[in-house]
């Protein structure tokens, strides 16, 4: 789903929300612009849903989630088929006779039978408007659920999307500032693995792994300096070690060690498998979550300069 796309749902399913809960359309109106969401989400447990309520239930139906969530019934000699468009007139009909019916102003022999025949037919119309009215209500309860759950899937979405790019336009802006063309190198990994196929992304991988490796030498150039780890260890920061001398950037910018382990630990696992991923086959879900990763934690480590608490 585009991001227009996204907002027109979003709008659609916060108006079908206040329709149905301000009671401003008929349930007809309303499961109209119910399967309109459903197409625009491409929900198709939705948009069967819908169908059903707008055409008929069938035999195949009885006892079914839809079926259930309606209310139509656990007797199959009493159950009610027809859909809530139909339903809602059928009611209407029903009640309009309610409104007429009067009992007969008789007397005579016949007077006690012609009152109970009258008061028996006004409570059988009675007993089916309530009958078919708790289906009609359990209809826009469940309209109701449907759409509340798009209309909060949306707009996490649209929040998410938000804070994506407020992201990317600050975490843009600090690698910009990296030499070596390292934007030119994250566009060179993402076409590779918009590609799909292995060798481009085989490709991609060396994208990240060179993306890595100029964000390293612009961070922390290689020195014949070296440095001691906890264990006594001596820790080159020479050409070719630049995941070290990445730590060791790390270690000199960050104000916590607790955040220090973790991006320590995160650059690590990740430029293994960036790593092995330049020879071996990578799915290209997991490239893309790589690279994705790989942006974010490049921008926060490029970024440690700058922060002033954890």
């Amino acid at each position: 789903m585009t991001p227009d796309e996204r907002s027109h749902a979003l709008e659609l399913a916060n108006e079908l929300l206040a329709d149905i809960e301000l009671d401003r359309l008929p349930l007809d109106k309303l499961l109209l612009k119910g399967g309109r969401l459903s197409r625009l989400t491409e929900d198709d447990d939705f948009s069967e849903w819908i169908r059903k309520e707008l055409g008929n239930y069938y035999a195949d139906d009885f006892n079914g989630l839809h079926w259930r969530l309606t209310m139509r019934g656990n007797d199959k000699e009493g159950a009610v088929y027809a859909g809530a468009a139909s339903l809602a007139v059928f009611v209407g009909t029903l009640e309009e006779e309610l409104r007429n019916l009067r009992l007969p102003d008789v007397s005579g022999e016949y007077a006690s039978i012609a009152l109970r025949e009258t008061r028996n037919h006004i409570s059988s119309i009675r007993n089916e408007v309530i009958k078919h009215q708790r289906i009609l209500t359990a209809v826009r309860n469940t309209l109701h659920m449907f759409t509340a759950k798009h209309f909060y899937m949306l707009r996490f979405a649209t929040h998410q999307g938000e804070m994506f790019d407020a992201a990317k336009a600050n975490i843009d802006a600090i690698l910009a500032e990296v030499p070596g063309e390292v934007l030119r190198k994250i566009e060179s990994a993402y076409t590779n693995i918009s590609a799909g196929d292995p060798e481009s992304i085989s490709g991609a991988m060396n994208s990240v792994r060179r993306l890595i490796d100029a964000v390293a030498d612009a961070l922390f150039p290689a020195t014949e300096s070296t440095r001691t780890d906890g264990q006594g260890n001596i820790i080159k920061l020479g050409d070719q070690q630049r995941l070290n001398r990445l730590k060791a950037y790390i270690d000199d910018h960050v104000n916590t060690k607790s955040r220090g382990n973790r991006l320590k630990r995160a650059v690590s696992d990740i430029y293994d498998r960036v790593s092995t991923g330049v020879h071996n086959d990578v799915a290209a879900a997991e490239a893309m979550y790589l690279f994705l990763s790989t942006y974010v934690l490049l921008g926060e480590i490029v970024s440690l300069s700058n922060t002033a608490s954890d």
